[in-house]
């Protein structure tokens, strides 16, 4: 009796044993890079399951999965994740290098910082921001765009604003920021066509200025310029015309109103009989407002060729920017030619 109960308690055991294998399915495979190296220690997961291993150092793993399961989760240290549907046969997983890693870090002058330990003290303004502005200056497309940035421009036609960072700072015996095109440290940006600036950072903590030592005190504002982009010939053209005029006008008192203010005047003082004021060589009625300013043009005009290959990268812009002032005789008429 006792060994019939054993025979049958196997039976039962092989036969639950079948059953879940039943229910269980294969999956093999092999994770590779986009050159067609081998990935090893790669995780594998079966989706909506804790179910997971590693892959070996050819790249290669094999997992078991319900029968319902439909798809696997492979990913690795420094490549984008990836969902791949199981079929029954072996997988070729590629995966591609995570670009967006490189968001967690920050380029600062000669070197990096993690992004988390400069949390408000570096604002990026993209370059289409600077170029759809009526500026020739790109420093003055800044204004209001930065917070603890003061921008006060002029109206004379191409001359740099008034720039305070963080308000004056008399370290260094300067009160402007430093500039660095491009890893180039200058004096002013005026050079640049505002076309062809990808983006600008404006490095306002004193953490982030540290690699610059005391040129930075002030702050310092990184300009990078474009460059040529992998795939066809890209061709820009971008033009911009408009007008500027005075506003808010003062209001001056014509000769008429003149005469007739200047007689109260002598009237309430009392003089106005014993000494009469005499008008008649007084006669003009000129507004030198007016004589002296003008309604200004502004036309911008810019054209980019770009192209790069594994290679070389190339980039060539030519532009011509003509500024008038609202002062009559001052103009701007400057080419320039980026390569």
């Amino acid at each position: 009796m006792k060994k019939i109960l054993q025979g049958i308690f196997v039976l039962v055991l092989l036969f639950i044993t079948s059953v879940s294998w039943a229910q269980n399915k294969s999956v093999t495979g092999k994770v590779i890079d986009e050159k067609g190296e081998a990935i090893s220690n790669a995780s594998v997961l079966v989706k909506g399951t804790q179910a997971g291993v590693s892959t070996n150092a050819k790249g290669e793993f094999s997992i078991s999965a319900a029968s319902s399961a439909q798809f696997i989760i492979v990913s690795s240290v420094g490549y984008q994740s990836k969902q791949v549907a199981i079929t029954n046969v072996a997988l070729v997983v590629v995966l591609t290098e995570a670009s967006n890693k490189l968001d967690e870090v920050v380029v600062i002058g000669y070197g990096t910082a993690s992004k988390r330990d400069l949390t408000g003290s570096i604002v990026k303004i993209a370059g289409k921001d600077i170029a759809d502005k009526p500026n020739t200056n790109p420093v003055a497309s800044l204004q209001s765009k930065v917070a603890g940035l003061s921008v006060i421009n002029n109206g004379t036609p191409g001359s740099a604003p008034d720039i305070r960072i963080r308000g004056t700072n008399s370290l260094g015996g300067d009160i402007h920021p430093l500039y660095v095109v491009d890893g180039i440290f200058n004096d002013n940006i005026d050079y640049l066509n505002p076309s062809d600036i990808e983006s600008i950072e404006v490095l306002k903590d004193p953490s982030s200025l540290a690699i610059f030592g005391v040129r930075g005190a002030n702050g310092v504002i990184a300009v990078t310029t474009k460059r040529g982009k992998t795939g066809k010939n890209v061709i820009t053209v971008n033009t911009s015309y408009g007008f500027k005029k005075l506003v808010d006008k003062i209001a001056w008192a014509d000769a008429s109103l003149f005469k007739t203010l200047y007689d109260e005047e002598k009237t309430n003082d009392g003089t106005i009989l014993s000494s009469p004021f005499d008008y008649s060589k007084w006669t003009a009625n000129t507004d030198w407002v007016d004589a002296v300013t003008r309604v200004g043009k502004f036309n911008s005009n810019n054209i980019s060729l770009s192209n790069s290959t594994e290679a070389n990268k190339f980039y060539l812009s030519i532009g011509n920017i003509t500024d008038e002032g609202i002062i009559k005789h001052q103009k701007l008429n400057k080419i320039l030619i980026s390569i």
